[in-house]
């Protein structure tokens, strides 16, 4: 067995996992001195998120729309795509309020947890109500929005140019979409030569996180962690039924098939390297048209992400219950948009994602601070349901719209001879 294929295995990076963690708990030293190795390496994965995000998005709407095997899906795909946004986003806040994780922590819980809420005390909500977020997301300066990072302003400008691209008429978009497409194979490129150092990437990442992590706050979140697997495993056989209803056949049978990119993408924690078997089992297993997951699949991954939309929903009404704030009919609407507009297209996981939460917790009030120890602290654990809901809400998607016999049809043989011969 090569090298590559040891370093990119599953087990492997499972076991990489592993093994920080045990650095972490039983070496400290070690772990915090792997640490600063390990952050160049996902400062370098964090490089190449950014990029891929935008020219995703804009490849991916602009390919819908020109392309003529897809074309006639995008409405009704377009229309499960914010639909089906609104599950993750009602799942994470009912989970959030039945269960309640941020109430009822226990003597110990509330001492390490109230120590952090005396560092971070609750700000001011945010003025201007639903419409002042509204009014936030469109950037007016879309060059000062990227150089400062601001992902749901650069989202909204990224749908935007690639639902104009997709409908100009002619070649005059073309020049356009493919420096697009160069851009984003080149940081793709990138991606997969930085995948191949994955497992000891993350051993060494992983080691001094967690030798920097508090024994009693991770105690502290247990109640958080468990909450937010009963919501994910909730979330999943949603999505699985789903599934179910739009391919028919025997239940277990026909669900036990999409174990093998379920799997990787939940051991990996990313849904990339899942793509592959994604793609054939698709194809292959349940007979749908190649043409429509290798267009819908790829910008589902960075564009459709369920399991981030049901971390922010439910992340953010726990820090409430934290800090004791009633949230009112309006906040839960800034929430739930908050999350489906910032998660839909989040990059990456753990702290990375505190400038795509921000814009919501300032809404209600909440301290990014708060937010940063829970995400580190925790994203390690509750990442593989995060990016196994992902994957498996866009295999939903993509089986509900190609199933429903609007994409174009193979050509016959006599329709194959007859544009043969027009033009010869």
């Amino acid at each position: 067995m090569n090298l590559k294929r040891v370093l990119t295995d599953p087990k492997a990076v499972l076991a990489a996992v592993a093994g920080g963690f045990v650095i972490g708990l039983f070496a400290k030293p070690v772990g915090a001195a792997l640490y600063p190795i390990g952050s160049i390496y996902i400062a370098f994965l964090s490089m190449c998120l950014l990029p891929i995000l935008i020219t995703a998005i804009v490849i991916g709407i602009a390919g819908l729309l020109r392309d003529d095997n897809t074309r006639p899906l995008f409405k009704p795909m377009a229309g499960l795509y914010v639909v089906g946004l609104i599950l993750p986003c009602v799942v994470g806040i009912a989970t959030a309020l039945l269960l309640a994780p941020g109430t009822g922590l226990g003597p110990e819980a509330e001492k390490s947890i109230g120590a952090l809420i005396i560092e971070s005390p609750a700000a001011a909500r945010a003025d201007g109500g639903i419409l002042g977020f509204l009014a936030q997301i469109i950037p007016t300066n879309p060059f000062a929005a990227l150089s400062a990072n601001e992902v749901m302003s650069i989202v909204f400008l990224s749908v935007c140019l690639g639902l104009a691209l997709g409908l100009i008429d002619g070649e005059t978009a073309r020049p356009a979409l493919d420096f697009f497409k160069a851009i984003y194979d080149a940081f793709m490129q990138l991606f997969r030569w930085a995948i191949l150092l994955l497992a000891p990437g993350l051993l060494l990442f992983i080691s001094g996180v967690v030798a920097e992590i508090d024994a009693e706050v991770l105690l502290a979140l247990t109640k958080f962690v468990i909450t937010f697997y009963v919501g994910g495993v909730a979330l999943m056989v949603a999505y699985m039924l789903l599934f179910w209803l739009a391919v028919r056949g025997p239940i277990i049978a026909t669900l036990s098939k999409l174990s093998n990119p379920n799997v990787l993408a939940f051991m990996t924690n990313n849904p990339i390297v899942a793509l592959p078997a994604t793609l054939d089992t698709l194809e292959q297993d349940y007979g749908v048209d190649r043409r429509v997951p290798d267009l819908v699949i790829p910008f589902g991954i960075f564009a459709n992400q369920h399991g981030a939309v049901f971390l922010l929903s439910f992340l953010t009404v726990f820090l409430a219950q934290i800090y004791v704030i009633d949230l009112g009919f309006q906040d839960y609407v800034v929430i739930a948009i908050g999350s489906i507009i910032a998660g839909a297209t989040a990059v990456g996981g753990g702290a990375i994602l505190i400038p795509t939460v921000a814009p919501i917790l300032g809404a209600v009030g909440i301290p990014t601070s708060m937010a940063l120890v829970v995400l580190a602290t925790t994203d390690n654990i509750i990442g593989p349901v995060r990016t196994a809901l992902t994957l498996q809400a866009n295999i939903t998607l993509t089986v509900m719209t190609a199933r429903r016999g609007q994409e174009r049809p193979e050509e016959s043989g006599l329709d194959a001879q007859r544009r043969a011969s027009e033009a010869a």
